[in-house]
């Protein structure tokens, strides 16, 4: 019989620039403090953590299964798993929805769920270098690049997130001049977040080794206050003749998210009152063809509702990971979804997208925003390259 799972709590870090302020640190490294202080403000010990699943997409085997050595780093005891789920931008909203189902299912009492991502460090490889390369050239490999894939090579389908987005652009008839206003909205809704403090209960300061001593990071540095629509239009295509630029496209960057899932027994045993309640079902992982990945938000949301027997009418916000604004024009407009109830405190085009975070952040943040705005119910929803998506409803647990 399926019980009940409850967002006890979750936090973040502040999300950094490419090469900013988290650069010096590796994911595993900045998670372990966000993990820990998401413990020690719920006053949590880590043996109260029967389980860890973690979200990443730029792995490389010196950070092999990152969701094992967060657990270790934080003390969480041996004896219990960790695992490392791999769904493109999906991943942490993955290791959220599998952390649930094993506590409504019984299997476990309480899951820590983390996304995580460093984008600034991520490897290159030399391929066919182990055997040698004889007289020929080696290829240097840019895993960064290749994590943008649309669909994979590995199938015959060379096509970037770009070639997506431009693909959106051309078949949704989206035109440069909404995409870049809605990128002005989207770093606007973050910047009166971060003023308003909105923002505050989610961030977790990162103290970050310097050569000059350690330096506290306790604020995103992604979005930007000299925006406009007029400074925007003035930024060069990323492909010629195409209209997706820099500007109303997510960022690349870095940080970690972890949360609490925990079942009604444990809430008592630790005397917690939750964030939210997970609806079960009312969760949904799905694919969609590769060429148009922004349907697979729409799609996952819809799962998600039909399975909680809910309509989009039902939900009081809804949180929408932004790869591109074009995208998101796409997907709102697909989905029957009104602006003032949409990413209402901004989202990855303002706040920056670190891959394997985003996800989870989302879900974290929709909690805080029905819990600030006094609001019942919310639904968060993120697509991914290769065409998959992922999406949760969330209920007010008080």
């Amino acid at each position: 019989m399926v019980g009940q799972a409850y967002l006890v709590d979750g936090v973040r870090s502040p999300i950094g620039r490419f090469g900013g302020s988290l650069q010096p640190m590796r994911a595993t490294e900045f998670a372990t403090q966000v993990a820990d202080g998401l413990l020690k403000r719920n006053g949590m010990q880590p043996a109260d953590v029967k389980r860890v699943i973690g979200g990443m997409v730029l792995q490389d085997m010196t950070e092999s299964n990152p969701a094992r050595i967060v657990a270790e780093r934080i003390g969480v005891p041996h004896p219990v798993p960790a695992f490392t789920v791999n769904m493109q931008c999906c991943s942490s909203m993955a290791a959220l929805i599998l952390g649930a189902q094993q506590v409504a299912l019984g299997e476990v009492d309480c899951v820590m769920a983390v996304g995580l991502e460093s984008m600034s460090n991520a490897p290159h490889m030399v391929p066919g270098s182990r055997w040698g390369h004889r007289l020929g050239h080696g290829e240097f490999i840019d895993t960064l690049r290749e994590c943008t894939l649309a669909g994979s090579k590995m199938w015959d389908d060379p096509w970037y997130m770009v070639d997506v987005a431009e693909h959106h652009a051309k078949h949704d008839q989206v035109s440069r001049e909404d995409m870049d206003a809605y990128a002005v909205v989207s770093h606007t809704r973050a910047l009166d977040a971060i003023d308003g403090g909105r923002l505050d209960d989610e961030v977790v300061p990162i103290q970050v080794p310097t050569r000059k001593g350690t330096v506290t990071f306790d604020k995103d540095e992604n979005p930007r206050r000299d925006i406009s629509v007029d400074t925007l239009a003035s930024l060069p295509t990323v492909q010629k003749d195409g209209v997706i630029t820099a500007g109303n496209a997510a960022s690349i960057n870095d940080g970690a998210a972890a949360a609490i899932v925990c079942n009604e027994a444990e809430l008592k045993r630790l005397g917690v009152d939750p964030l939210a309640r997970i609806v079960m079902p009312g969760t949904a992982m799905v694919g969609c063809d590769p060429h148009f990945m922004g349907y697979s938000c729409v799609d996952a949301m819809n799962a998600a509702l039909d399975s909680a027997e809910m309509k989009v009418d039902d939900l009081d916000l809804i949180e929408c990971n932004e790869g591109f604004a074009v995208q998101l024009l796409a997907c709102e407009r697909m989905g029957g979804w009104s602006r003032d109830r949409l990413n209402v405190d901004g989202g990855s085009v303002g706040l920056g997208h670190p891959v394997g975070m985003s996800g989870l952040r989302i879900a974290i943040h929709l909690a805080n925003a029905l819990k600030q705005r006094d609001l019942k119910r919310g639904g968060a929803t993120v697509p991914a390259g290769s065409g998959l998506g992922a999406a949760v409803i969330l209920e007010r647990a008080a």
